[in-house]
């Protein structure tokens, strides 16, 4: 299990960190390290950093929650608190929604709960259909190797979802992003095929919200298009107990704003035992 998992450090309660669809662990190091001196930061990586098999167009989130758990039970001793941000959030959440009782609490950073009619018109979709949808025309057609590293951080300089990260957080990703090829070029380490895969296959969530009963930290970005004003709504409606707040950045709002976002964290997790 341990190719699962990378060690930020830090004292105090344990945290698990679930990363993005695309962002490897240390793509958050800006994010995280204001949190190593009040949780000891453990980042679980999803399915796509370390398995060998070539993803299907249509990938089941439940399988990405049996990965967390089983990690969850090989790795902890006892319930932790789990973070997660955008896909990781939801895997998160579905995790916890299967087995409550390895957790302490919940921490979900701009999940992607969508409208139900959103995911049941992918799950309905051709695969011709969903090759054609922007999102993930444009991550199949982007490219994935680079020369060096260098060439790789000019070419995401340039990108609009990178607009608002500073070049240190962008270095971070592309340093923590990257593996070296048989070659000697650089390709991304989270394949673009595995994440057209996850775009392609969102789940529904709110009926596993609604019994949601755990301690929970939801932020969301002022600015996302992700996890939108009537979602927020909805979940505060289901989960009338958490504790949801709308923060400065978008949908990358850890990457973006990554002490600010990191504040509101500390302050949730300071106040709760355990």
């Amino acid at each position: 299990m341990q190719e699962r998992l990378e060690s930020f450090g830090g004292q105090g309660k344990p945290l698990l960190f679930a990363h993005a669809n695309g962002y490897p662990p240390g793509s958050y190091r800006q994010f995280i390290e204001p949190l190593l001196e009040h949780c000891e930061v453990t980042a679980y990586k999803h399915r796509p950093l370390w398995s060998a098999r070539l993803p299907r167009r249509r990938l089941n989130w439940n399988y990405f929650a049996d990965d967390m758990l089983n990690t969850i039970k090989a790795s902890f001793d006892g319930p932790i608190w789990v973070m997660g941000h955008s896909m990781g959030a939801v895997i998160a959440m579905i995790a916890a929604s299967k087995a409550p009782r390895l957790f302490q609490g919940l921490v979900l950073i701009d999940p992607v709960f969508l409208p139900g009619r959103h995911a049941f018109r992918m799950r309905l979709s051709s695969d011709a259909k969903l090759r054609s949808m922007p999102m993930i025309r444009k991550t199949l057609s982007r490219p994935d190797v680079f020369e060096n590293h260098q060439a790789a951080f000019d070419f995401h300089r340039a990108k609009r979802p990178f607009a608002a990260i500073s070049d240190e957080v962008l270095w971070d990703y592309i340093r923590s992003g990257t593996r070296t090829t048989g070659e000697g070029t650089l390709e991304l380490a989270f394949g673009k095929d595995w994440e057209a895969g996850v775009y392609a296959s969102p789940p529904w969530v709110w009926p596993r919200l609604a019994r949601m009963k755990m301690p929970t930290l939801g932020l969301r970005g002022e600015t996302s298009n992700t996890l939108t004003k009537e979602a927020l709504n909805r979940w505060r409606r289901l989960q009338p107990n958490a504790q949801l707040h709308t923060c400065p950045g978008g949908h990358l709002l850890p990457m973006e704003q990554p002490i600010s976002t990191s504040a509101y964290v500390i302050d949730f997790l300071s106040r709760q035992g355990g």
